[in-house]
Formats: structure tokens, sequence, C-alpha cells
């Protein structure tokens, strides 16, 4: 356990505790997936956690699937961390929250094994749900024009520009930044980040090909509730990060072991 003196002098209370952590196994076809976590310390009624995924089966997938956002796919596990102050004198007071959740998704618009294009998958998907007739940034824009028509004197093109800047920075989505390829254990996983211009809450996402048109994603949400106080545990958290990529591992299953089941604590 932290000490409220250490607590004090980093600044912040809680975050994932590698010293008590758990691997976890799964099975992917053939594959033996494992990832190893800190303990959850977020009250939570707790997920079943299956132990098999089949993800070639393109029925399997679509009746497991969920939905949100642009992003289709099935879970595998999701962890959570909160960020708490050293002295908590105020209820709900909390720093902010770290989440990895670890799932799977499936397209057949590119071949996956093709990391270049995945990357390029991944952010024009983003594109067009935010821009596309129904996205958020669409409905944006389309507020901001019947605006400027509702107007005595509508805007000029420059104050139309300017307007729709301020609108789409408020409540719009702004274009991503390219996804990149990177190494971890070995493999080339695609990364790419996800943010709003008005918020310090992000998403970092880790994209593995498997099939040709399926891929695991690592999914990490850092969500700030407190933004005077996120520079206090941002770097922490992305150091988590970086230590639970590294603790993924994906390789053929020994076969005198057959299906594995969850690793205990270590």
């Amino acid at each position: 356990m932290i000490t409220k003196f250490k607590a004090a002098f980093r600044g912040f209370l809680a975050g994932p505790d590698f010293r008590y952590q758990r691997a976890h196994r799964f099975t992917l076809e053939d594959k033996l997936l494992s990832i190893t976590l800190p303990d959850s310390n977020v009250v939570a009624v707790p997920n079943t956690v299956d132990l098999h995924y089949p993800y070639k089966n393109k029925l399997w997938f679509e009746s497991h699937c969920k939905q949100r956002d642009q992003h289709q796919f099935v879970r595998i596990i999701t962890k959570n961390w909160m960020y708490l102050p050293p002295f908590n004198l105020i209820p709900d007071s909390e720093y902010g929250m770290l989440s990895c959740q670890l799932r799977i998704k499936r397209t057949e618009k590119i071949n996956v094994l093709d990391t270049k294009a995945l990357a390029n998958y991944l952010t024009q998907e983003y594109d067009d749900f935010y821009n596309g007739p129904e996205g958020q940034n669409t409905i944006v824009r389309q507020e901001v024009e019947e605006q400027s028509a509702n107007l005595v004197t509508p805007f000029t093109p420059e104050e139309l520009k300017q307007q729709l800047g301020y609108a789409l920075a408020n409540r719009g989505y702004p274009p991503l930044d390219p996804a990149k390829q990177i190494e971890i254990n070995n493999r080339t996983w695609v990364f790419y980040h996800e943010w709003m211009q008005n918020q310090r809450s992000f998403q970092d996402y880790y994209c593995l090909p498997l099939s040709e048109h399926c891929f695991l994603e690592a999914k990490f949400n850092h969500r700030v509730d407190r933004s005077d106080k996120h520079k206090k545990w941002k770097n922490h958290a992305l150091q988590a990060q970086e230590r639970i990529m590294q603790s993924i591992t994906l390789g053929d299953i020994p076969e005198e072991k057959g299906r594995l089941i969850e690793g205990q604590v270590e």
C-alpha cells in the first residue's frame, strides 16, 4: 500500500500497482494470448470473462460483438484504475481513471495483415464516422450554417469559417494524426491516438493483425476528471500503459497444455 506520505509527495494516490498483478491467458483459435494486468482498484460488478475466442468465425463475431461509435468489437477483458487525491476530503474528487480493454475487431474492407493498409483504415473509419451524413462534425457544421442563414446579416465566408472552427473545437472531433507502426515484443502493432480539443481526456489504441480480416486491439482510456490535477498522474498512467503493452504476448499453444485457463496472481 502506498503510504500517505509518499502519495502526498508524488501528488496522487492509487493508480495501477504492479506489486499486485495477475497474468491472464486466453486462446484465440490456435494462439495463446497472455497479458499481465494490475488488480483493479475500482469496485464494480464482475464481468464474465471467456477463455476461448474463435475469432475467425464470422457468425461468432457477429453474435458477440458490440458497437461503440465507429468501433465494433468483441471484448476480452477490461481493467480500471482510479487516481485519487492523497487526502480525499471532498466526496467524488477523483483526479481521473486509466482503463485498459483488450478486444477483437473484424473488417472485410482491407487485408488486415497489411499493417500499412490497417493504419489507413483505422483513421479513415474515424473520419467517415464523425464526418459522415449523421456524424457529430456534420451536425455541428449544419447547426452553424443554419444559424448564419437565420441572421438578418448572414456570416461572411470568413466569419462562417471562424464560427465553424470555434464550434468544432468545442463540440467536434478533430482529424487524427496518421496511425504509425511500432514494434513491441518483436511484433508490429499499429498505434493511433484519439483526443478532443476542449478535453484533457484521450484514448490510445494499439492494433495487432491476427488474420486477413481480424485484429487484436488494446484500448487505453485516460479519463481526466480534474484537469488542474492531470499533470500529477499523467506520466504514471503512460508508464503503466507502456508496461502493460510490454506484457502482451501472442504465440502458439503448447500441445501438452491444450486450452489454458487464466494465470494466478504473480
